[in-house]
């Protein structure tokens, strides 16, 4: 579970933004090549689309931070929650069978065989 929280902080976004950018700039771009608009139609749409794009870009990235953010958050309260409920089982433990409780892991267990 912890390598799970640990995969949610890995995620990189930074690289999003610029792979729309140059992803849909580039089809616009081919696109009204092969149309052939003349150079200044060609130069304004190019740059409009990189403009347009890069907003999209910049707001997709921002939803997927902000999902990311909310994951790790819920990651980070479940483990919160399990460590409390086995504080409070190992509490409960030491409660009823007395001070001297050992782990099952540790107590020596005679062999009957």
């Amino acid at each position: 579970m912890i390598t799970d929280i640990e995969q949610i902080k890995k995620v990189n976004t930074k690289l999003i933004t610029p792979l729309i950018v140059l992803g849909g700039t580039a089809i616009i771009a081919i696109f009204t090549y092969f149309k052939r608009y003349p150079a200044g139609d060609w130069f304004v749409i190019v740059f409009a689309s990189v403009v347009i794009f890069l907003v999209i870009g910049l707001i997709c990235e921002k939803m997927i931070n902000r999902f990311l953010e909310i994951n790790y958050e819920k990651a980070e309260a479940e483990r919160l929650e399990a460590e409390r409920l086995e504080e409070e089982a190992r509490a409960a433990m030491e409660a009823e069978g007395g001070e001297d409780t050992e782990d099952v892991a540790t107590q020596d267990i005679p062999s009957e065989f």
